[in-house]
This record gives structure tokens, C-alpha cells and sequence, in this order.
């Protein structure tokens, strides 16, 4: 793309992405020189977001350097480390201080590297926000409560789309947020809910739509199912006339202890299940299941 002059802005950027999620050690700059080639790709590309892009790339593999040589070293192709101020010191005892410092860094960056593999930090999405990437880290926490299934996405790049989506949306990190958040991450742990998970996991449901959810969206069908039936049941019930039913003298209020009652029969299980008593005592007003 540098070398046509014609930068496809859509696969640069993504490109400059997979660099921010990729272990990227001291011993990788020097021997690929991609330090360089990203350097030129910023300064060849008219796009403002790819040129910030590139240079906070650059920021971040600078910092892979000895801390003695930050001030007097810069990534170009397969130089890693720039000749030092002290010119009068000896070439053997200055390439033997280099190997050192080169040895010493990394070691330094390739456990650093296999850290940031696994911290939720690490993702396109960067943040310095402690309560976001805890919420991160959480969400991450949730996606991976079982086994992931195959073809499944990264959880830790999901669980930075979802709050990232979510903090688009409320701007914030106040109440609202907190809520919104412990909200996905009880429905993504719930073990009673595996579809939800698995759902997002897969892409089913994306980040975007996960964020927006409410908490009737996120129940398991079985549940929806259940729940509907419990509304079908109180829409019944709250069809029963209060001063309708059969008088009878045989049933004992509970509340008041008088004899003074009316009843009424109503279907609210399954058709083969027995109709369910609904007593009204016409002195106190008291009603209850029978």
C-alpha cells in the first residue's frame, strides 16, 4: 500500500488493530522492521484517526526499549537500539553493553507480552478508565463461567465491545452504568441461561444489541415461557368478580373465623389438572385459594 501510494484505509486500520492485540517483543521489531514500515504508513496516509493510529502504535513499542536508551533510541527497520551520546567509549565494550541491554529487554517485554495476553486491557477499545476496565474484566469473567464453544469469538475482545457499547450509550461510568453492567454480567453468568452466552459467544447476538437489552430480552425461553403463564394466571384472576361465586356456609374464613363465604372455580393449570378454588368471605372481605 506504502509503496502504490494507494492506502486502503479499511485494511490499514485493521491491520494497525490486530498490531494493538499482538505480543510484539523487542526481538520482533528488530528482525521484521515493522516499526518502520508503520512509522512510513503514517506518514503516507491522509487520514487523520489512521495517523493517530500509527503514532500511538509507535508510542507503545518505544516503550519496549532499556529505560537507559529511551531518551537516545527510535524503531527504524532492523535498528532496534541507537548509538548512545558517549562517543569516546570503546566499540567492543559498547556492542557487549548493547547485547546486554538487548538480552535484559527481552526478557523483560516477552513476559510483559504474555501478561498482556491476558488482561482485558489489551484490546482495541484502549482505555485507562480503572472502572471500565474492571467491567471488562468482568464481563470476560462471565463469558468464560463454562466451556467456550468452537467457533466461538474472543471473549476478552467481546466483553470490551459490550462495554464499550454500553459506556457509548450512557456516557458515563455513574449509577446507570453500574447497573446496565451487573445487569449482563448476572444474565451472561446465570448457568440456568447457557443460550444467552452461547448466543453472544457466537455472535448470534452481537455486543451492540447486548448493551441495549432489557432483562425480559436476556431470560432463557423456558423462563419466558413461565412467565407468561403466571401473566396468564393473574389476568384470570383479576377477572374474578369480588362479589361473585357460590354462597356456602361450610367454609370458615381464615382471617375473621366467620362462615360467611362464597367460592368460585377457575382453570388456571393445564386442562388435566383440577380447577383451582378461589374463596371470597362476605364479611371481611378476605380472599384466598382453596
Amino acid at each position: 500500500m506504502i509503496d502504490k501510494s494507494e492506502v486502503d484505509e479499511s485494511v490499514a486500520r485493521a491491520l494497525l488493530v490486530r498490531f494493538q492485540e499482538l505480543p510484539i517483543t523487542l526481538t520482533i521489531l528488530q528482525k521484521t522492521g515493522i516499526g518502520k514500515t508503520v512509522n512510513e504508513l503514517r506518514r503516507a496516509t491522509a487520514n487523520e484517526d489512521l495517523s493517530k493510529m500509527g503514532k500511538s502504535l509507535l508510542k507503545k513499542w518505544k516503550k519496549l526499549l532499556p529505560e537507559p536508551f529511551v531518551a537516545t533510541s527510535s524503531i527504524k527497520g532492523d535498528q532496534s537500539i541507537a548509538s548512545t551520546n558517549d562517543n569516546n567509549s570503546q566499540p567492543q565494550k559498547k556492542d557487549s553493553i548493547n547485547k546486554a541491554q538487548c538480552h535484559a529487554a527481552s526478557k523483560m517485554i516477552e513476559q510483559k507480552a504474555y501478561q498482556s495476553t491476558t488482561s482485558v486491557s489489551n484490546v482495541p477499545w484502549q482505555t485507562d478508565d480503572k472502572i471500565r476496565l474492571k467491567s471488562r474484566e468482568l464481563l470476560a469473567n462471565a463469558l468464560t463461567v463454562t466451556a467456550i464453544p468452537e467457533g466461538s469469538d474472543d471473549p476478552v475482545e467481546l466483553s470490551a465491545r459490550i462495554e464499550d457499547a454500553i459506556f457509548k450509550e450512557i456516557n458515563d461510568t455513574t449509577v446507570r452504568y453500574g447497573r446496565r453492567i451487573r445487569s449482563r454480567i448476572f444474565n451472561l453468568r446465570d448457568l440456568k441461561n447457557p443460550d444467552l452466552r452461547t448466543k453472544v459467544l457466537l455472535g448470534s447476538i452481537t455486543p451492540q444489541r447486548l448493551a441495549v437489552m432489557t432483562a425480559e430480552d436476556m431470560i432463557s425461553d423456558t423462563m419466558k415461557e413461565e412467565c407468561a403463564k403466571f401473566k396468564e394466571i393473574a389476568h384470570r384472576e383479576s377477572q374474578l368478580a369480588v362479589d361473585e361465586g357460590i354462597g356456602s356456609d361450610l367454609i370458615q374464613c381464615e382471617r375473621c373465623k366467620k362462615s360467611n363465604c362464597s367460592y368460585s372455580e377457575l382453570q388456571t393449570l393445564s386442562g388435566d389438572e383440577p380447577m383451582t378454588l378461589f374463596v371470597l368471605c362476605r364479611n371481611c372481605g378476605h380472599r384466598w385459594r382453596g
